[in-house]
């Protein structure tokens, strides 16, 4: 008895591992195994040009929108969530950061269209990005992605450059 439970212990205990495996490694974008869950086993990243508006160094906090008051914000690091069936996205789950927004802040909407053709490994230009002006009123909760350039002061940053990406539904106008 002791050495059938043995068995089926140590069948259940790798077949858990190498779905934990296989999970992790689909859950940070990393190569999958022997080409599992890639469509053709092809994986084709597109680079994208940052726009000329933008700084050139990565920036000092990215993530969702998550609350604002007045003149500060907040956004919470992590990756956006969606619901069963794709319909709605939710919070990062990571630390939030508080961002101060002044008059002296450039504020962009990130408008970059993803391309006409899906790219192929013979065929993959580079997207350029795009922005426009925007404003801190077309944020929408949990389905804003910000980045923020800007200096730290205490517990916030205080923004000098401010994109925004639309996840969801754009906000009506």
């Amino acid at each position: 008895m002791n050495r059938k439970l043995f068995i089926s212990s140590g069948i259940v205990l790798m077949v858990v591992g190498a779905a934990a495996f296989l999970a992790g490694r689909l859950l940070t974008g990393g190569v999958s195994p022997l080409g599992l869950f890639t469509g053709n086993g092809i994986s084709i990243v597109t680079d994208i040009l940052p726009a000329a508006e933008l700084p050139k160094t990565p920036p000092d906090v990215e993530g969702l929108f998550v609350e604002r008051q007045d003149s500060i914000i907040f956004i919470e690091a992590g990756q956006p969530t969606t619901a069963p069936g794709g319909s709605e996205v939710g919070t990062g789950g990571g630390p939030k950061s508080e961002i101060v927004i002044t008059a002296d802040t450039m504020v962009y909407h990130d408008t970059t269209e993803p391309p006409s053709q899906r790219p192929t490994r013979d065929n993959n230009p580079p997207i350029r990005q795009t922005v426009e002006e925007g404003t801190m009123d077309d944020l929408n909760t949990s389905q804003s992605l910000v980045m923020v350039w800007g200096r730290k002061s205490g517990d916030r940053i205080i923004a000098e450059v401010m994109v925004y990406i639309d996840l969801g539904m754009p906000k009506k106008r």
